[in-house]
């Protein structure tokens, strides 16, 4: 684990299904993206949430990643699908940087 990065995406009511296969499609591109080491979703049906567990090689790669995302028309996609659209998951994303091993 290089630089843990994650994202909340809460998904608006009758969402969940298709919110996880924007999923399967996309995150192929982002596991595929450079510093990308992992990426792992986890649901939460009680809150219906998708939580991303990311693993990068640096801040900077996610960064660069993260414009990507938005050059490319994330908002777009997402905004119908989650509960504050493309701002919710933005403003819940925690980078947590490097384990400190303590």
């Amino acid at each position: 684990m290089e630089y843990l990065v994650i994202a909340d995406f809460k998904v608006n009511d009758g969402m969940a299904d298709d919110m996880a296969n924007v999923f399967k499609e996309a995150l192929v591109d982002t596991r595929a993206f450079e510093g990308c080491n992992a990426i792992d979703v986890y649901y939460e049906e009680k809150t219906n949430t998708f939580t991303l567990i990311e693993d990068w090689a640096s801040l900077e790669n996610y960064e660069t990643y993260l414009q990507w995302r938005i050059d490319t028309g994330i908002a777009d996609i997402l905004n119908p699908l989650l509960v504050g659209g493309w701002d919710g998951v933005v403003s819940s994303v925690k980078r947590l940087g490097i384990p400190k091993g303590i």
